[in-house]
């Protein structure tokens, strides 16, 4: 019986097992998981990886970039704060006016943006010397810009004017130092009567333009300028030298301004130099003004050596004649040994006045009205011999040896 028995049992056993293959075959698989064994992962999405990748690098870069750009902003903003500061603390200080105060603006937050913190406060800035404007003035310093006390000859304060834009030049001076540095080199009535356009302009702000426009306006007005200009049509060299010439003719020169052709100044050069070497000048052709000048100072110191060698020959010439026909004079007349005088043929007495050299109806002086004068005349009448026939008591025209009395010409000196 007992083999029976466990042969039934084995049978039901083996119904059992068979009907639970039959339900697990018709059910889904179930994944049994062996302890210890570790379960296998699901496969993973490489593309939706790496778009959720780059989304959050791109979330990361914009917020970076706002950032930076914040901070790059607020940093500016703080610069230029700053400097706006010091520029306006730098004209209060020049204007001897107290500096304001400028308010903080509170930093409201904007929805979806990082708070920043709030700048630094600004440091107190105390009035300082612009180091730009004294290196500036001691540049000018140092190349020799004249002080201008005013002046009344317009060639002079136009030559300043000219003077103090070139060197302004030279430095490269910035367009708001000009005026300042102008002003530095202004004495005397030049300082008053800037000061007084100042005041007459009020508020305005003034510029060097300004200047330059009030300082034709006072000392070289369009008058001058019109005069240099009618001067040069009519310059001319006179008593000048050649190189003195030049200058006068370049110094007129600048008034009338550019776009002068060469040949015009040559030709203007020309004809207003003296005529004697004008004519020793026009026998060449010139193309440069220079040209001109060197060949005229040329020719000119030619003909001062001229007239010197001309007149020290014509001095000697002239002494040598003088003395030879001297010599010839002293030779040919004798002394007189009556009137101890040097003349020709005989020595004759005025019957009017007494003297000798001429004849009484010759006589341009007084007549001798006094007896003693007449005794003196008569005595020495007496005195006397006739050259005719050597007899005393009368004369020659007088003579009774003569068929006819001839009156005497007075004798040639």
């Amino acid at each position: 019986m007992p083999p029976k028995r466990g042969t039934k049992r084995t049978r039901t056993v083996r119904a059992r097992v068979d009907a639970r293959e039959v339900v697990d075959d018709q059910a889904p698989p179930v994944d049994v998981q062996t302890e210890g064994v570790p379960p296998v992962a699901p496969p993973i999405d490489q593309a939706a990886l790496m778009q959720m990748v780059q989304a959050a690098a791109t979330q990361a870069a914009q917020a970076a970039i706002q950032q930076v750009t914040q901070e790059a902003a607020r940093v500016a903003a703080q610069e230029a704060t700053r400097v706006a500061a010091q520029e306006v603390t730098r004209q209060l200080a020049a204007a001897q006016i107290p500096a304001p105060q400028i308010p903080q603006v509170p930093v409201h937050q904007i929805p979806g943006q990082q708070i920043l913190p709030p700048p630094l406060p600004l440091p107190q800035v105390y009035p300082v010397h612009d180091e730009r404007f004294y290196r500036l003035t001691s540049m000018m310093k140092n190349m020799g810009m004249e002080h201008f006390v005013g002046t009344l000859d317009p060639t002079a304060a136009y030559d300043w004017k000219l003077s103090l834009q070139r060197k302004l030049e030279n430095i490269d001076c910035p367009p708001e130092f000009k005026l300042r540095l102008a002003m530095q080199y202004l004495r005397g009535d030049a300082l008053v009567w800037w000061e007084g356009v100042r005041l007459n302009r009020g508020p305005d702000i003034l510029t060097f333009a300004d200047f330059i426009e009030e300082f034709d306006r006072k000392y070289f007005p369009k008058e001058a300028m019109d005069r240099k200009k009618r001067d040069f049509e009519h310059v001319s060299q006179r008593d000048l030298s050649i190189k003195q010439y030049e200058v006068k003719f370049n110094q007129l020169r600048r008034f009338v301004g550019g776009g002068i052709p060469e040949e015009e100044l040559i030709r203007k050069f020309l004809d207003g130099m003296r005529l004697e070497i004008r004519n020793r000048c026009n026998v060449v052709t010139y193309y440069r003004l220079g040209d001109l000048v060197e060949k005229a100072a040329e020719q000119e110191a030619g003909w001062i050596e001229e007239q010197k060698l001309l007149k020290s020959v014509q001095t000697k010439s002239g002494k040598t004649t003088e003395s030879q026909k001297k010599t010839w004079d002293q030779q040919e007349t004798l002394s007189c040994a009556r009137c101890h005088h040097h003349h020709n043929g005989e020595c004759i007495r005025c019957h009017s006045c007494g003297r000798t050299g001429h004849m009484s109806r010759n006589c341009r002086f007084k007549p001798i009205n006094s007896d003693f004068e007449r005794q003196v005349v008569a005595q020495d009448k007496s005195s006397k011999d006739c050259y005719g026939c050597g007899q005393p008591g009368h004369m020659l025209r007088d003579c009774p040896t003569r068929e006819h009395a001839e009156d005497l010409s007075p004798p040639k000196r």
